[in-house]
């Protein structure tokens, strides 16, 4: 959405507004320090939030226009100074805002990594795949689109049968590798990409769709599952089809095939298959753990009402819990050490080492 234009005056009534309605207020206290922040408009020595400003003046939302280049564009020709806020790389957090619109260079792969034109861009530098989709690639030979609460994912390749390589190997292998799945829609050239959400792969298959050239082709086509979808119907119907195994060695084998997408079956549902993996998942990491915390290495604080050790799963690779279900990057953690790491001021260390360990234990 293209920035309504307004005058300097307007600008500088929303800093105003800012310092006397916002500053104070408990959720603007260090928002400089907050990573969805990345610019500021400078003015005496004073920040501003870059986008907050923008949006005050002219009465867009936030969610509806592009940061980035865009926003400190329009504020430069109205004579304003933007800076980009400091981040060191071992600060910068993959966090984006469903439904927020972002600039592709300056606020997802410009910091993030990954490249800036294929549709699936793996960064080399952050555990993160950003897929991109919109309208524009049906000419390409490319169909994306909802079904059976999954979406449906065309891989890359515009001529000629796709194969698992590359951008395609790896959203199969995302689980594997660690690597969460950032879902962004084209909203057309200059107006930047909405962010849709975070997914896991549920599976793949072949279907045959025309290339851009529109001679029919195998193309490969991944289900996709958003993240912390509400499994509380699936629960009742899977919890007793889910088959767990009694001995530690046969639940990692179960754990570890169930990460990896097939492609021969998919009837069915893609958030069924999610959920199961999940299953397979924290049964094998809370029997390793053996009633003992992986972070802290004390013993659970109580027994559940089945007599088992109250353990909790915490995924390494991810701020929030839910996703990368691989025994890598899965402990089984206490109730403390699992609120430290999200909240406390050195979680982001206790993170860290838990994730050494789990490393070692897996290879």
């Amino acid at each position: 959405m293209a920035i309504k234009a307004v005058s300097k005056e307007r600008i500088n009534k929303a800093l105003l507004d800012f310092d006397s309605k916002y500053r104070n207020k408990r959720e603007w206290q260090g928002w400089e320090n907050n990573q969805t922040h990345r610019y500021a408009v400078q003015v005496d020595g004073a920040l501003y939030p870059a986008k907050k400003i923008v949006s005050l003046a002219t009465g867009i939302a936030v969610g509806e226009f592009s940061g980035g280049h865009p926003t400190n564009s329009y504020l430069a020709k109205r004579g304003f100074t933007t800076v980009a806020l400091p981040r060191g790389k071992g600060e910068q957090v993959l966090q984006f805002t469903s439904g927020a619109v972002y600039d592709r260079k300056t606020e997802i792969n410009g910091p993030f990594g990954g490249s800036r034109q294929s549709g699936i861009a793996a960064s080399a530098a952050y555990p993160a795949i950003f897929l991109f989709t919109g309208d524009t690639g049906e000419q390409y030979g490319y169909s994306d689109h909802w079904e059976g609460g999954a979406y449906f994912y065309t891989g890359e390749g515009q001529r000629g049968p796709m194969t698992l390589t590359r951008g395609n190997r790896s959203i199969a292998k995302h689980a594997e590798d660690g690597r969460a799945l950032y879902l962004f829609k084209s909203l057309g050239k200059g107006n930047g990409y909405a962010y849709v959400g975070e997914f896991s792969c549920a599976d793949m298959f072949t279907r045959t769709q025309p290339d851009v050239g529109g001679k029919d082709r195998a193309a490969l086509v991944f289900r996709l599952v958003p993240v912390g979808i509400s499994s509380g119907i699936i629960e009742a119907e899977v919890d007793d089809e889910v088959d767990l195994p009694d001995s530690l060695a046969a639940a990692r084998l179960a754990a570890l095939a169930a990460c990896k997408p097939g492609s021969d079956e998919i009837g069915e549902s893609a958030p069924r298959k999610i959920y199961q993996r999940s299953r397979k998942v924290t049964h094998y990491v809370l029997m390793r753990a053996k009633g003992v915390c992986e972070s802290c290495e004390k013993p659970a604080p109580f027994l559940k009402k089945d007599g088992t050790p109250y353990l909790e799963p915490h995924h390494v690779n991810r701020l929030s819990d839910g996703g990368l279900d691989h025994p890598r990057y899965v402990g089984a953690v206490c109730p403390s050490c699992h609120r430290e790491i999200h909240s406390g001021v050195l979680g982001a260390l206790v993170n860290a080492r838990l994730k050494q360990r789990l490393e070692a234990m897996e290879g």
